[in-house]
């Protein structure tokens, strides 16, 4: 499922970088906001896409704050050009239990979270391919609140985080050494007896 996403974005990208021709290039950006929730309550770090389904849109990307409110920004501007657009609204999250927001996602420099990441909304909103989100731009822009149904899917599980502590238990266990002299010291008595025996 991860890789469905990051294939999507990528097209996203790809699409973005394709729309600088003189009849598709939009000439007028209008802002547009809005609020993430699940369930009613608001979904921090969250990554919204806006793609175009016509030619008078463009690609345009937010992510969401710890109210959940997104404001949409495209070809290094903010806002939108109006038109009509699929939404993906995703939520990537790592073992760390941070969730990778978009500027992670778009770093030139390799992140490790994203590689391990999962998608933890489910296709029907994250999946550019598959989402029933869709919107409309009027020419003045607007407010787009998406209340998602939930539940989320299950996070990775924390491996890393546990592993600091099964090492610090190893650690604490390790005086095992000293048990071993300990044996070698009760055979010493051992062998003395004997020799005793032999006197």
């Amino acid at each position: 499922m991860r890789l469905r996403i990051l294939t999507a974005l990528g097209a996203v990208a790809f699409l973005a970088g394709c729309s600088a021709e003189p009849s598709t290039t939009p000439t007028t950006f209008v802002p547009v906001s809005g609020t993430v929730t699940v369930d009613g309550e608001p979904l921090a770090g969250a990554v919204i896409t806006f793609l175009q389904t016509d030619e008078k849109g463009t690609t345009a990307n937010g992510e969401t704050d710890e109210e959940g409110s997104y404001t949409l920004q495209a070809m290094m501007q903010r806002g939108i050009a109006p038109g009509r657009y699929q939404v993906g609204i995703s939520y990537l999250m790592p073992p760390s239990g941070k969730p990778v927001g978009l500027s992670a996602r778009s770093s030139l420099a390799p992140v490790a979270d994203l590689a391990v990441a999962e998608e933890l909304v489910p296709p029907r909103y994250s999946d550019l391919g598959q989402t029933e989100l869709t919107v409309t731009v009027p020419e003045e822009g607007g407010t787009f609140d998406f209340d998602l149904e939930g539940p989320l899917l299950d996070p990775p599980a924390a491996e890393d985080s546990a592993d600091p502590a099964e090492e610090a238990e190893a650690a604490a266990e390790a005086p095992e050494p000293e048990s071993s002299e300990s044996e070698s010291s009760v055979e010493e008595p051992a062998t003395d007896d004997a020799s005793a025996d032999g006197r």
